[in-house]
């Protein structure tokens, strides 16, 4: 998955209670060779560059396939995830999701049965589209995701994790004043993920990105992140 044209790349900057933090989350969006859409995330912490990077195709939405690879102090590895489609029809919710990955005993394959469960590769970029297919679901959707919560734990270490997700328009003066800090055409939402992410409330525009996230943490410190270094071709209508 390598882009042939770029259409739009941005950046996000995190900080922990105002305090910039050391975190290079950049990302690239455009086309392939083929012409699919493809969405290249990177997020790495530190001066020895260790983290996450991501290539993935989108249609319709939705992440129809990705290819996600972890480097830290210990080694690197890499997992592919795609939507099974029936032959020549396009990926929907509900195809089925197969996942192989390096385990510690060699390559690992699952499949996970796709009715009701959202791909989704964990990276910002990929909030928003997450964001505006769930909220028709008012109880929320499972998703399907790389494991990262302890990757100490190498046997797990990107292999398909399940977790409930849902998400609802923000309503009320908060809500207004939010949006209309991060610009033009912006929606907030409660976004509600796994223990670690609890009341999120994300910022998305009518282009379907992510231009703000804000969660506090179980210490009681509030974690923000924003979109910054926006490059957004005049071709481009929608992320999804």
């Amino acid at each position: 998955m390598r882009l042939s044209s770029t259409l739009a790349q941005g950046r996000y900057y995190y900080s922990c209670d105002g305090r910039e933090m050391p975190v290079q989350d950049s990302w690239q969006f455009g086309r392939d060779g083929d012409g699919h859409r493809v969405l290249i995330s990177q997020r790495l912490v530190g001066e020895q560059g260790y983290g996450m990077e991501v290539r993935a195709r989108l249609s319709e939405g939705l992440v129809s396939e990705c290819l996600v690879r972890w480097r830290d102090e210990v080694d690197e590895v890499e997992a592919q995830y795609r939507l099974r489609a029936g032959d020549g029809a396009e990926p929907q919710l509900g195809d089925e999701i197969e996942a192989d990955w390096t385990g510690p005993n060699g390559p690992q394959r699952a499949q996970v049965a796709g009715r009701g469960r959202l791909l989704f590769p964990l990276m910002r970029i990929f909030m928003g589209p997450l964001l505006l297919k769930l909220e028709p679901f008012r109880e929320g959707l499972e998703i399907v995701s790389p494991d990262i919560v302890d990757p100490s734990q190498r046997g797990k270490l990107l292999a398909p994790r399940i977790s409930h997700r849902s998400a609802r328009l923000m309503a009320g003066d908060a809500a207004t004043q939010g949006a209309q800090e991060l610009g033009a055409d912006v929606s907030g939402y409660i976004y509600q993920g796994d223990e670690a992410e609890r009341d999120v409330h994300c910022y998305v525009d009518g282009r379907g990105l992510l231009v703000g996230y804000d969660w506090p943490s179980s210490t009681g410190r509030l974690w923000q992140v924003r979109l910054r270094d926006l490059e957004w071709s005049a071709q481009l209508g929608q992320l999804c």
